[in-house]
């Protein structure tokens, strides 16, 4: 697993600040110069070699603006692959709900609905002239919020180009022991960021430059120990490997970042899931979690219930996400047992009412499963992904009666007992009560069975899980 720390650059002299601005200007011309002559159809190996001797780059430094260009047009081309499949889909759904004659629709909803569909046609017919013509489309560098400022005057023209010319990149190697061009190095317990500049030496070997950097290391001033995750020490150790390591340096309100991604190694799994295993499901308020032993059977349930996921800034949510991820890692350790997690893919192809699509936009499942995944990575925590179909339907109507949960435990229940290969099957009380051709529904295979239930009960109870957990006794006559 990549990880990446932000350090800084500090006390910087004014002949060291001139000659990194200078380098950050020649190597961002050079970028927009390789992503022109990429979008003409010039050979990346005849690129290179252009770009070294036009800018007065080694070779290596341009083989990095060549690739950094063309990983922006890659990314390019599959953003407007995702936004023409979504837009598809939309107009696919939009003309369902149209021709179903069974949605009394009101005029005014059909008038909206044919609007919202005359703007999806045509996002979806711009998004697919470009895969036609294998084209992409306008990309502004220095953002489009600095370009719109600058042309309503809002800010200078130095300061637009400062936008523009605000960073070096450079790609490790291995056989050079780490990185070349900017390289960190320790020196009598400080670190330096070693530099090669443009200029050249008499034996056509570029100058070095040493710019002290600071690693970040958070101290708590009560204990003096560190808080959270000591990332300095990981990059030292890191260091002392000679692998390599990638330096992207960017120039923020008058400070150098740079943004240093290296290899993490993966320590020993410790507690994994031969002593019992945790399911997380996740919900947009907070996150289930059921223990189940390694036999399958019910341990204990909880839920951590987090509302100010649902409403807080973007900062603000990415801390109690880690709050959340830090709670259930050390449930898992005081447990000695691993963590499960549903393998979910949201992709944005539906049009819904613009409540849920608030809720839906604050989801905070990417978030999670990305703290969840290096956390588990670093503490030697076994995570395991399983499918996610169907698992808050199994445990609603298999488990939450008998041991007294919420839909969201059961479906963590569910989650759990699916990474140990457990099927679902479906209680005799519920085949006894709602299926007539026994023979038949057998023949079908387990998903197949629970969907057929689950539209069954829906249509005594409704879309609501509390509405089978209030008249589940009385819909079954066991009352």
């Amino acid at each position: 697993m990549k990880i990446t720390i932000k350090a800084l650059l500090i006390n910087q002299t004014k002949e060291q600040i001139q000659v990194i601005d200078n380098m950050m200007l020649v190597f961002s011309t050079a970028i927009r110069y390789s992503f022109k002559r990429i979008l003409q159809g010039k050979r990346r190996v005849d690129l290179e070699k252009d770009v070294a001797s036009k800018f007065n780059l080694n070779i290596r430094q341009a083989k990095d603006a060549v690739e950094s260009a063309r990983q922006t047009i890659a990314s390019q081309k599959e953003l407007v692959k995702m936004n023409y499949e979504s837009y598809v889909k939309k107009v696919t759904t939009i003309e369902n709900i149209l021709k179903d004659k069974k949605k009394n629709l009101s005029e005014k909803k059909r008038t909206a609905l044919l609007k919202k569909l005359d703007k999806r046609q045509r996002k979806a017919e711009y998004f697919r002239e470009f895969i036609h013509t294998n084209a992409i489309p306008s990309v502004v560098f220095g953002t489009k919020q600095m370009f719109l400022k600058r042309c309503k005057g809002l800010i200078s023209n130095e300061e637009w180009k400062a936008c523009r010319n605000n960073r070096i990149y450079s790609r490790g190697d291995k056989t050079k022991k780490g990185n070349p061009n900017l390289r960190v190095i320790i020196n009598n317990g400080m670190s330096y960021l070693q530099i090669s500049t443009l200029e050249k030496t008499e034996n056509n070997r570029a100058v070095k430059m040493e710019v002290p950097i600071y690693l970040p290391q958070k101290l708590s001033k009560k204990t003096g120990k560190v808080n959270g995750t000591d990332y300095r020490s990981l990059f030292l150790n890191h260091l002392a490997t000679r692998e390599a390591y990638q330096v992207e340096m960017i120039k923020k309100k008058g400070k150098y970042y740079c943004h240093i991604t290296f290899e993490l190694r993966k320590p020993d799994e410790i507690y994994t899931g031969h002593n019992g295993i945790i399911g997380i499901d996740t919900n947009p308020n907070g996150i289930a979690l059921t223990m189940i032993d390694n036999k399958g059977n019910y341990k204990w349930h909880t839920y951590l219930k987090q509302h100010e996921l649902l409403y807080a800034r973007s900062n603000r949510r990415l801390n109690l996400c880690g709050e959340l991820v830090k709670q259930a890692v050390l449930i898992a350790k005081n447990y000695n047992c691993g963590l499960v997690i549903e393998n979910l893919k949201f992709k944005n192809d539906k049009d819904v009412q613009s409540k849920f699509a608030r809720i839906k936009h604050g989801f905070i499942y990417s978030k999670l499963l990305t703290m969840l995944k290096a956390s588990c990575y670093k503490k030697g925590i076994e995570l395991v992904k399983v499918k996610p179909q169907y698992t808050s339907k199994i445990g609603l109507y298999k488990y939450c009666h008998q041991y007294g949960m919420e839909v969201h435990n059961g479906a963590a229940m569910v989650i759990a007992r699916r990474s140990y290969k457990f099927k679902e099957r479906i209680p005799k009380l519920l085949k006894n009560k709602f299926i007539d051709d026994i023979k038949l529904f057998n023949q079908k295979n387990e998903w197949s069975k629970w969907s057929h239930i689950d539209k069954i009960i829906k249509r005594k109870v409704g879309e609501k899980p509390d509405f089978w957990i209030v008249k589940r006794k009385q819909i079954l006559g066991i009352a």
